[in-house]
């Protein structure tokens, strides 16, 4: 196993209580044995776990688990804040100075994999992948963006469109101003949920930000949700750990709901 493997595996025996606060980890070599690698490759990803703050090392007495399983934090829930600008819009605002600027959009056709698990889209269902990079106002990738899109929403068109529908369009897609793009489109969503963690970039992720595949980021994945509770689209945002997170909660009398 590589590095990123082996985090991963250890991640997942927490997350499934295999491991709980305060077990110790078995020795180095052991684990190395396991995982079918090199002790310096095992000590490495520990390494990288302790910088995550979920395994303590300490020379001469190995390593314990101080976190526990996945957690979820739930802020509550708003409306959006401002109804003159879509959605969309808003949720990923420029931040990174004045000079920001967002690559073009690519797209294709693909499948979700087990790895895309957290989007709640079903591995193995048809989805259209919209990917785009964003620099901050030194040129530095501060931001990689995925979308997908189940098929059967990715097709739909708005009434009186012509040609190829807009999200298997590359480039941007622009509804009408105080609209959002699934309501343009008529996706029946009813709902958006984000959820906001920590997690190692994966292959895309890494490259686009230039980091090594592994390294832990930020992981923003919102889901449009329909009243039958299948997700017409998640967006999978990945960013370094030096990003920040902001929400602006309006009073109903300047636009928006407390």
């Amino acid at each position: 196993m590589k590095q990123p493997e082996i985090i991963k595996a250890l991640t997942e025996e927490i997350d499934q209580g295999n491991l709980k606060y305060g077990d110790r980890l078995k020795p180095t070599r052991e684990l190395a044995e396991k995982y079918g690698t090199t002790a310096q490759t095992v000590s490495a990803a520990l390494s990288v776990m302790a910088g995550m703050g979920m395994i303590q090392v300490q020379r001469g007495w190995g390593a314990k688990v101080i976190t526990g399983r996945k957690a979820n934090i739930k802020l509550g829930t708003y409306l959006s804040a401002n109804r003159e600008v879509a959605t969309g819009t808003t949720a990923w605002a420029r931040s990174s100075g004045n000079g920001s600027k967002e690559g073009p959009t690519a797209v294709s056709q693909t499948v979700a994999t087990e790895e895309d698990a957290d989007t709640g889209i079903p591995a193995g269902t048809e989805v259209v992948e919209r990917t785009r990079i964003r620099f901050d106002a030194d040129g530095a990738p501060c931001q990689h963006k995925r979308t997908l899109v189940a098929v059967d929403a990715a097709t739909l068109t708005p009434e009186g469109w012509t040609g190829l529908p807009p999200m298997m369009r590359p480039g941007d897609v622009t509804p009408p101003a105080g609209m959002s793009i699934a309501k343009w489109l008529g996706m029946g969503v009813t709902r958006v949920l984000y959820e906001i963690n920590t997690d190692q970039a994966d292959a895309a992720a890494a490259a686009a930000l230039t980091l090594p595949e592994g390294t832990p980021c930020m992981r923003i994945v919102s889901r449009g949700v329909k009243d039958d509770g299948t997700v017409a689209y998640a967006t999978v945002t990945s960013a370094p750990l030096r990003s920040s997170i902001s929400l602006e909660i309006r009073d109903a009398e300047e636009g928006g709901v407390a």
